[in-house]
Formats: C-alpha cells, sequence, structure tokens
C-alpha cells in the first residue's frame, strides 16, 4: 500500500486514484497467488476467509508475545464482528471509526474510540 501511495505521490489514501487502486488489488491478488490460491469471487467465501483467518490469528507468535508482553492471561479466544461497510468518503459529514468497551491497550473499563472524517476504513 506504501509503494502504491508513493508511486502515485499520494499523501493520503484518499488521494489515490481509480488506477492505483486498480493495482493496489492486483497485487493483493497477487498474495494470494502465492500461496497456491485463487481469491475468491463470492463474497461469502471471502468473508469465510476473513472469519477464518481472525480466528486462526490467535495462536501465531506475534499474538502469543502481544499478550505476554502486555502481561494479558486466561482468555479463551478472539472474536469477530461482521457488519455492513457504509460509504464514509462522502465529504467532511462522514467518516468511518472504530469503539470499543475497554481500553484495547491498557484494559480500562471505559468507552474508547478512534475516527477518521471523510475515510472509509
Amino acid at each position: 500500500f506504501d509503494k502504491v501511495k508513493a508511486d502515485a505521490s499520494a499523501k493520503n489514501d484518499l488521494d489515490l486514484g481509480v488506477p492505483e487502486l486498480k493495482t493496489l488489488c492486483s497485487e493483493y491478488k497477487a498474495v494470494y497467488e502465492m500461496e497456491g490460491k485463487h481469491f475468491p469471487m463470492d463474497p461469502y467465501d471471502q468473508l469465510r476467509a476473513c472469519v477464518k483467518a481472525v480466528f486462526g490469528s490467535w495462536m501465531t507468535p506475534r499474538a502469543v508475545k502481544y499478550r505476554e508482553i502486555n502481561n494479558i492471561r486466561n482468555l479463551l479466544g478472539t472474536a469477530t464482528n461482521i457488519q455492513a461497510m457504509v460509504f464514509g468518503n462522502m465529504g467532511g459529514d462522514s467518516g468511518t471509526g472504530v469503539a470499543f468497551s475497554r481500553n484495547p491497550s491498557t484494559g480500562e473499563n471505559i468507552m474508547y474510540g478512534e475516527y477518521l472524517i471523510n475515510a472509509r476504513g
């Protein structure tokens, strides 16, 4: 993604045009093909692959080390949340964001969130 942005002299993600986004899609599909797989065209197959990737990431060395470093113990696993995407890049009165019922860095029991104006996430 960063290389596509640099090649297009784009400062922000929103500066990318259709040709750059098509290039990006082709490069992501190539990653799939390097693994000997074909990118699924069926959206339900794509969704299943995403959910499988989330659950499959729980015991990766990076995830285990992250929990170890942050003293996160006695958890049974991870979760996924599936929802429809909205167009957050329709101007200054739209955006994208994420919210948590706890601070994801500290575990403190407070609402936590981040958002970007005129962006999709």
